[in-house]
C-alpha cells in the first residue's frame, strides 16, 4: 500500500527542522565553550558627585 505522499512531505520538513534546530543548538554550544570570551567591561568608579536632579 502506497503512503500519502502529504504525509511524508510533512515527516520529512518536520525532521529535517528538528535536524536543523539540533545543528543550531550545537553551534551556539560550541561557540559558548570554545569562542573567544567578551572583553571584561572596566570596573565603573562610583561619580564622585550625585546626579543633578532633573526638574
Amino acid at each position: 500500500m502506497a503512503r500519502d505522499p502529504t504525509s511524508t512531505a510533512l515527516q520529512t520538513v518536520w525532521i529535517t527542522g528538528h535536524l536543523v534546530v539540533l545543528g543550531l543548538l550545537g553551534a551556539l554550544t560550541d561557540h559558548q565553550l570554545t569562542g573567544d570570551p567578551l572583553p571584561r567591561i572596566a570596573a565603573s568608579t562610583p561619580d564622585t558627585e550625585p546626579p543633578a536632579p532633573s526638574i
